[in-house]
């Protein structure tokens, strides 16, 4: 009786699966890569563009009424120097109770060594409005100004941390944003400032889950 050699199809079965896995790896490789590309780039790192960040707190219960913060980092500045600052940050007000703000480790020149900005706020009118204005305005025209100088390259630089707390209203389940509506660091040469109008200074927002 004649035998039939199955040896090359078999050969050909697995270089064919052989191909499938390797074609599978590329694709899942290029598609990591592209998710690190997309997340990187929403972050100003290839731009080089500076990124002011309301960090995402972890999930809160509902019915906590515990305060709760949430840091708003900044990942770098321009060559100039920034005497002023403001920042306009809406939130769910009849969700979510603004109480204020607390310091951060970013701080401005002064004479001799640099010290922590003094932020202005009206907690009242925030919560009244949803939309909490915050601003720096350094009076002496630059001696207390923002500076590249001044970031830190270990830690992270936080601008200042935002206080809330649940109010009586949030339910599980519920996911409420806290977002930059407007944000500027002003320079004296108005041209040099950092605008996220003009696009010469990103944002990323924050979301609060409750669980």
């Amino acid at each position: 009786m004649e035998t039939i050699d199955t040896a090359p199809a078999k050969n050909k079965d697995r270089r064919k699966r052989r191909l499938i896995i390797i074609i599978i790896a590329v694709a899942a490789a290029l598609l990591c890569a592209l998710v690190l590309w997309l997340v990187l780039r929403d972050r100003g790192v290839f731009s080089g563009t500076p990124t002011l960040t309301i960090e995402t707190p972890d999930k809160r219960e509902a019915g906590d009424a515990e305060e709760f913060p949430l840091d708003v980092t900044l990942s770098d500045l321009g060559d100039a120097i920034y005497p002023a600052a403001s920042f306009s940050i809406s939130f769910d007000r009849s969700r979510l109770e603004f109480l204020g703000i607390a310091e951060g480790n970013l701080c401005v020149t002064g004479d001799g060594a640099p010290e922590l900005p003094e932020w202005s706020v009206n907690v009242e009118r925030s919560n009244r409005d949803g939309d909490a204005n915050i601003m720096y305005l350094d009076i002496s025209g630059g001696r207390y100004a923002f500076s590249r100088e001044l970031l830190s390259d270990k830690d992270k630089n936080v601008v200042f941390r935002l206080r809330f707390r649940l109010r009586g209203s949030a339910r599980s389940g519920d996911v409420y944003g806290v977002e930059f509506s407007d944000a500027v660091f002003a320079a004296s040469d108005e041209s040099r400032s950092l605008s996220m109008a003009q696009s010469s200074l990103r944002v990323r927002n924050a979301k609060i889950a409750v669980k």
